[in-house]
């Protein structure tokens, strides 16, 4: 997964070990949250999505993540068995929920710009434009990894719930599971963002431009040149010689996250609406 968001194809063990326990802490967080919200036992989707409903621009991911999930659901269906349309708005008890509490109807809009979601897709293009077929197929792989499984979805929620309650103390209801799964994707896809920004700021030096928006996501994450600076950056290096991840930039980018005078960690744009919890 964190190949897939933009580190090395080989990333740093010690790196992932101590990103798996930042997620790890960080889920524990979220049910603990969510849980004052509810009987304080048993958890359900809706606790958990409640917690996003400060920042319009991860409700309506949430939304285009639903939206695309039903719709996958219905393109799965045998031929002939029912009339295939696809749908903008999913039903069901997540969005109907979302559109109770959404009383300006900002996070059912859709049609407002998401600069994150774009960088991250942009960030990919790059990538697999430099990559021949085999490289490709494996950085495919990569993209398409979350903590759900198209044929053993189940079994991996089951996974997740041992692993972040595995006294099994806690009774998760409905959807709950697939919203932690959610949020544990979003959670790295956010720890790679911010440790490649990290980055960008150890070689940026006093080159204003390197700070625009959007530059961390390009030539500079892969060999310290900015996008500006150099006609054609070897992108092919995220899979042969990208530099790993290293511990040292999770740990500044957690360093940032909780002090965040002691260095800008943004997307170029406000500060996170959070302190901590990535995924919120």
């Amino acid at each position: 997964m964190m190949f897939g968001f933009g580190d090395s194809h080989s990333p740093n063990p010690d790196t992932v070990r101590l990103v798996e326990s930042i997620l790890l802490k960080q889920l524990r967080t979220l049910i603990q949250e969510a849980l004052k919200y509810s009987d304080g036992k048993n958890l359900g989707g809706e606790e958990l999505v409640f917690l996003m409903r400060h920042s319009k621009q991860k409700m309506r991911r949430f939304v285009t993540y639903l939206r695309n999930k039903q719709n996958k659901m219905i393109l799965q269906q045998p031929v002939g068995s029912s009339t295939i349309q696809l749908v903008d708005t999913p039903k069901g008890p997540l969005m109907e929920f979302i559109e109770r509490i959404d009383e300006t109807g900002e996070f059912t809009d859709l049609t407002e710009f998401d600069e994150v979601k774009l960088e991250r897709q942009l960030r990919a293009d790059r990538i697999s434009q430099a990559l021949d077929e085999k490289r490709y197929l494996e950085f495919c792989k990569a993209r398409c990894r979350s903590f759900t499984s198209n044929y053993t979805i189940q079994r991996s929620l089951e996974k997740l719930r041992l692993w972040v309650d595995p006294k099994k103390e806690i009774n998760f209801k409905g959807e709950a599971l697939d919203v932690l799964a959610y949020y544990a994707y979003q959670t790295i896809a956010e720890i790679v963002d911010y440790a490649l920004l990290v980055r960008m700021d150890t070689k940026s030096g006093s080159n204003p431009f390197d700070h625009i928006p959007g530059s961390y996501y390009t030539a500079t994450m892969f060999n310290g040149k900015h996008q500006f600076q150099e006609d054609n950056p070897d992108y092919s290096k995220v899979h042969s010689s990208q530099p790993q991840i290293t511990v040292n930039e999770i740990r500044e980018v957690m360093r940032r996250v909780h002090t965040p005078q002691a260095g800008k960690l943004n997307f170029g744009g406000p500060i996170p609406e959070t302190h901590f919890l990535f995924a919120l």
